[in-house]
């Protein structure tokens, strides 16, 4: 800036001097010119009389001598010609040298009776003359009297002119640009700290101020920035906080939110949209958003809705990572005024779980179904074999009785099993919390499968490592949770196996492990066998060997009540051994 405006002025002086030189140049040439011009007119109108008074007394007669004597002091030449051009006297030259004069143009034009004055090179004085002719009568004849002045003179008083006044065009502007510049410097300091304010206005430091005093226009226009910044602070940082409010809120709702606009570039994007698409990308904002998904599913839906401005609902399946349901909804994104959209907002819901409920929901009713099918088929099979005559048998009729007695058992105990795991998932919270020894609950549940252990020649054994201590809860629930798990571990192990229930601490934490040396559970279904109703060998159900499928779901919502952890470990033919981690 100041650069440019030193420039500007430089230019500015530059052409004024110039133009300022060339006019005084001009009109002090001009005016020497016409003095000198003025000059020889008026010495020749003198000289004419001198010459004609000449004359009259004693004519031609030594007129050369004459006009030398009568020369002026001002280096004015004095020519006498008569009309055949002849050279009757001259003041500086010898008249027998000098050539006719009757093709000068100032003699032809005084023969014509003008009067002249020319400019030209003199060949005889070998230098620049100024002429001037004038003609008089005398006894007849025309006789020119011509006066002439070397311009040497005016050259050299022009040449000192000019280096006078280049000398003073040199010390004007040396001066004129020390002012200059001192006024530059004092115009450029306030623009450039307006500048650096202004940058640092658009960089966002709106505590930035310009202190320019005076009252001038830039003076004024500091300020106007000042209170500009100022207002632009007050309104950013009203901005900023509703911005941070809302994507606080946004950031906080369990849908995914990604706005977009009609480009596709994504304006924003909560954390859960990152999380249930499974994007790494920490910088989002502004990039294509099929670059940030890469997914064709969500593309060929978006296509759709957007350029159809069909704005709808649907559901996708992702299948990386992992398996997941997502619903998605889209709606425009409205100008203020609500003329046209300027994008489309999407909601994400990871519905995966409520898939999986609804899907468990339909497989419980079923087991159910099919749990309770079973043996009210049996019943009334053996129901319709008696009325139709078996009940005079008595020895059938009472097997019967005692088939039916087994299967209404095994009804009651779905029955009962159902209404307890639908109590465990309720998560009620008993009132009185009691005070379970760990040691003694477990010599409590070994006697009540002695007889069938011992049916099966299988040992069950107790490993109580130091003082395992107590904790709080429900007895009854905690002594079911090892009943069901000791059931299983019995009815699943070979003829001489071993059952081992272990107890110890680890890492402050009470650990109950119990261990079989059974047929154990094959890898691919261990995922599953906490799931109510499924069994790994659903062939027992049929032999009578297999329970209801929903001891093991007891044991795990068991443990969830105490806020206790459950594993299982197991290898096929070598056994399976429960493990249950308390806080």
């Amino acid at each position: 800036m100041g650069k440019k405006i030193f420039l500007s002025l430089l230019y500015v002086l530059l052409i004024g001097f110039a133009i300022s030189g060339i006019l005084s140049y001009v009109t002090i040439r001009s005016t020497y010119n016409s003095v000198v011009e003025d000059k020889l007119i008026s010495n020749s109108l003198f000289i004419a009389e001198l010459i004609a008074e000449r004359l009259s007394g004693y004519g031609f007669k030594d007129m050369d001598e004459y006009i030398k004597q009568i020369r002026t002091y001002d280096d004015i030449r004095i020519t006498l010609i008569d009309m055949q051009g002849n050279v009757l006297g001259d003041s500086d030259e010898d008249i027998s040298k000098m050539d006719n004069h009757i093709d000068r143009p100032e003699v032809r034009k005084a023969i014509m009776g003008y009067y002249s004055l020319e400019r030209r090179y003199s060949g005889t004085i070998r230098a620049d003359y100024i002429y001037y002719a004038t003609a008089l009568t005398y006894d007849g004849q025309m006789i020119i009297v011509r006066l002439s002045m070397p311009l040497k003179d005016i050259e050299i008083i022009t040449r000192k002119y000019l280096y006078n006044l280049l000398m003073a065009f040199i010390f004007g502007l040396a001066i004129a640009l020390v002012i200059g510049y001192v006024s530059t410097r004092k115009i450029v300091e306030p623009l450039s700290k307006i500048t650096q304010t202004s940058d640092e206005i658009a960089k966002g430091n709106f505590n930035v101020r310009v202190k320019i005093y005076g009252n001038d226009e830039i003076s004024r226009l500091a300020e106007t920035i000042n209170n500009m910044s100022q207002q632009l602070q007050y309104y950013i940082n009203g901005l900023n906080t509703r911005n941070k409010e809302m994507e606080a809120i946004l950031s906080s709702v369990a849908s995914g939110i990604i706005a977009i606009d009609n480009h596709w570039r994504i304006l924003f994007i909560n954390k859960k949209a990152t999380e249930i698409l499974d994007i790494e990308d920490k910088e989002l904002i502004g990039r294509h958003l099929m670059f940030a998904l890469r997914n064709h599913q969500i593309q060929k839906y978006l296509d759709d809705t957007v350029e159809n401005k069909a704005y709808k609902e649907t559901e996708i399946t992702l299948n990386y990572p992992q398996e997941r349901i997502i619903r998605l909804y889209t709606n425009p994104i409205l100008e203020r005024d609500g003329s046209y959209p300027i994008g489309v907002i999407i909601v994400l819901q990871d519905i995966t779980h409520v898939r999986k409920l609804e899907k468990v929901r339909s497989e419980f009713v079923a087991n159910v179904s099919h749990e309770l099918k079973t043996p009210l088929t049996s019943i009334k099979g053996f129901i319709e074999t008696l009325k139709e005559g078996a009940i005079r048998d008595e020895k059938i009729a009472l097997r019967f009785i005692d088939i039916i007695d087994a299967e209404a058992d095994r009804l009651v105990n779905l029955i009962n099993e159902t209404l307890f795991l639908s109590e465990l998932e309720s998560n009620k919270e008993e009132k009185a919390k009691e005070k379970i020894e760990i040691k003694s609950a477990i010599d409590e549940i070994i006697p009540l499968f002695k007889s069938k252990a011992e049916s099966k020649g299988i040992i069950i054994e107790k490993s109580i490592k130091g003082d395992i201590g107590v904790i709080f809860g429900s007895k009854d629930r905690f002594k079911q949770m090892l009943i069901n798990l000791v059931d299983n571990a019995v009815k699943y192990s070979n003829e001489g196996g071993k059952i081992t229930i272990q107890g110890y601490l680890e890492e402050s934490r009470k650990v109950i492990v119990v261990e079989d040396t059974g047929i154990g559970i094959p890898e691919e279904d261990l995922p599953r066998i906490f799931e109510r109703f499924y069994r790994v060998d659903k062939a027992r159900v049929r032999t009578g060997e297999g329970g209801t499928g929903l001891g093991l779901s007891i044991v795990k919502h068991i443990a969830m009540n105490f806020n206790a952890d459950i594993s299982v470990e197991s290898k096929l033919g070598k056994g399976t051994k429960f493990i249950i981690r308390f806080p």
